[in-house]
């Protein structure tokens, strides 16, 4: 089976590939974990850490500066600039994805799944896939080993692609 990829997907799309490229280890673990949207997550997390650290602050200028206040004040600084860091690190992942212009072709064998990008190419044998996940906005090759190969296509392609998966029977889990 192949498929020309010739337009490129939305920003959901890219949100749910960069969301599942971040919790492959997860995955790995337990094939039908719930997929978090970690852009949704650690933007909670910002609002939440933020509005947290203004409490501190404003309980340290009307009730005193104590070194337990300090300390949360502290930590919670900490921990809002690692959820602003790691969301940067998503952001550009997405941004970079949504940026490259070039067409795809996604080839199904009796080798496995291969992601041609030009002269970039990806390929997962069949012996090599933990799992095929269908999300909300793709369908995605997850490689069994630490390396996190993960090879997505839209959703508009995963019905064929499952009817050639049942058809040619690989031995792969289809969650």
């Amino acid at each position: 089976m192949r498929i020309e990829i010739n337009e490129k997907g939305s920003e959901a799309f890219y949100r749910e590939v960069v969301s599942v490229a971040s919790q492959y280890r997860f995955i790995l673990k337990d094939h039908r974990r719930k997929i978090r949207d970690f852009f949704r997550y650690y933007k909670g997390m910002i609002v939440l850490g933020t509005v947290f650290l203004i409490m501190v602050v404003l309980m340290m200028i009307f009730w005193g500066v104590e070194t337990m206040e300090i300390v949360a004040a502290v930590l919670l600084a900490i921990g809002v600039a690692f959820s602003a860091v790691f969301l940067s690190s998503l952001n550009k992942a997405k941004n970079a994805m949504m940026s490259d212009e070039r067409p795809s072709v996604v080839v199904l064998d009796d080798v496995g799944v291969e992601l041609s990008k030009g002269s970039q190419v990806v390929r997962l044998g069949w012996d090599n896939i933990a799992v095929v996940r269908k999300g909300a906005e793709s369908l995605s090759f997850i490689s069994a080993d630490q390396t996190g190969l993960v090879i997505s296509v839209d959703k508009r392609y995963a019905d064929g692609i499952t009817a050639w998966l049942y058809d040619n029977k690989p031995q792969v889990e289809i969650v």
